[in-house]
């Protein structure tokens, strides 16, 4: 038996270069088992993994879901490693009872997903992709595409502050004449004297945008809800490049209906349907296919940055980066 074993679920990335070149820390006597080989694009579901990983040290994955029961499975494992921010995959919970680490790589991607917030918001207030379909049906009237408000009268509200959502406030302060946000966990309120921090409904109600970027847990699931967009602005603009299960669909699509919402930017959705969605060919939505995180460098970035948590937990007994056991 190897000294170490890591099993790989599944991933979308061309080669495994980056993460080899890490894995080569660990010496020879190492097997990884990327089921990528198993079948295309790896394993996802409970049942299929959970042959495999009895006998790992370290479990990587990207979209399988890793249940209480592929972790009740694992005899020896010490870290379960995300490719991604949020880890809502995983049962954290389980995990956590049996001392394995859950590590994600939080800070991968921060400017990538900041700009594509900071474009979504730009097209909704400037109406950039309305005008342009409009035009492209030959039916463009610039009183159709009414009202548009000026951005330098306008306030953004930031749902969140995290890292994503401070890099974008930067990004956007020379837009907005105010930016607001709602974030109970975040302490260092008095760092950020430009941004006024407020209770949800005070944030969501003096705000012409609204961008999203919270994680996805029990408590924040369906956070942006009818009672939220109750006290919205009519006009409002909605931009979600966080999770998809953070907006309570009906909701949204009832407020685009009744122009509560003018327009909504949307990254991520829930289920990642992206074909078959509602938003699709909405003509008050502008949909992308979840590539907020994506440039080359980003990429490379996080391949790197999941094999350095598996190396550290299992040289050093913890990764990098843990979402538990602190």
């Amino acid at each position: 038996m190897a000294e170490y074993k890591i099993v790989i679920t599944d991933y979308y990335y061309a080669d495994q270069e980056q993460e080899n070149a890490v894995y080569a820390r660990l010496g020879a006597d190492c097997e990884i088992v990327d089921l990528t080989r198993t079948a295309p694009g790896g394993l996802l579901e409970p049942e299929q993994i959970i042959p495999y990983v009895r006998g790992c040290d370290a479990l990587v994955v990207q979209f399988a879901k890793i249940t209480k029961d592929v972790i009740d499975a694992m005899e020896r494992c010490r870290v379960i490693a995300r490719y991604a921010i949020g880890v809502d995959n995983i049962d954290i919970p389980a995990a956590t009872e049996k001392g394995i680490y859950v590590a994600n790589v939080p800070d991968y991607c921060i400017d990538e997903v900041a700009s594509t917030a900071a474009a979504h918001l730009l097209n909704g207030m400037r109406k950039i992709c309305t005008a342009r379909d409009r035009l492209l049906d030959g039916n463009f009237d610039i009183n159709r595409i009414q009202p548009i408000k000026r951005i330098s009268e306008a306030t953004l509200c930031l749902l969140g502050f995290g890292n994503i959502a401070r890099n974008l406030a930067e990004k956007m302060r020379p837009f907005f004449q105010n930016i607001v946000a709602y974030d109970p966990y975040f302490k260092n309120q008095s760092d950020y004297p430009d941004v006024e921090f407020l209770p949800l409904y005070e944030a969501v109600a003096c705000a012409d945008a609204v961008s999203i970027h919270v994680p996805l847990n029990d408590s924040t699931r369906g956070l942006l809800n009818a009672d939220v967009l109750s006290h919205a602005k009519d006009g409002v603009v909605i931009v979600n490049t966080a999770r998809g299960g953070l907006i309570d669909d009906q909701a949204l699509l009832d407020a685009l209906e009744s122009g509560r919402v003018a327009h909504a930017g949307l990254d991520v959705i829930n289920g990642e349907d992206f074909a078959s969605s509602p938003y699709l060919h909405h003509p008050k939505v502008t949909l992308t296919p979840h590539f907020g995180w994506c440039s080359t460098e980003s990429g490379l970035e996080l391949q790197r940055k999941a094999a350095e948590n598996v190396v550290s937990a299992l040289l050093t007994g913890k990764p990098v980066y843990s979402v538990n056991l602190r």
